[in-house]
């Protein structure tokens, strides 16, 4: 049997001090993550090309050159990625959001 179903208008219960973190946490992107490590293989794909160059092994220079413009072409998707969901939060989750506007269920009022 179900249990019976609260109507919307009702007072939501409290049910003690953690009663505003129910349910799943927000889903996060590891976009930061991503970015380092792009820019770590840039560096390193850049330093090792260098260095093959100098050694005079043309082969795996031109192909570290290739592996690190795949490294710049993705820390640029990234960058822009990460841009766009800066100006794209929604309501309630950027600075305009202050801890004193909270109700008591731990939601913003609407």
């Amino acid at each position: 049997m179900l249990p019976p179903q609260r109507q919307p208008d009702a007072p939501r219960r409290s049910a003690g001090r953690f009663s505003a973190f129910t349910g799943a946490a927000p889903a996060r992107s590891p976009m930061r993550l991503r970015a380092a490590l792009a820019l770590f293989g840039l560096v390193f794909c850049g330093v090792a090309a260098g260095l093959f160059a100098a050694a005079g092994w043309t082969v795996p220079a031109i192909l570290l050159c290739v592996v690190g413009a795949t490294a710049l072409v993705d820390l640029a998707v990234i960058c822009r990625r990460m841009r766009r969901h800066r100006r794209s939060r929604p309501p309630g989750f950027g600075p305009a959001a202050q801890p004193g506007n909270r109700t008591r269920s731990g939601s913003y009022p609407r």
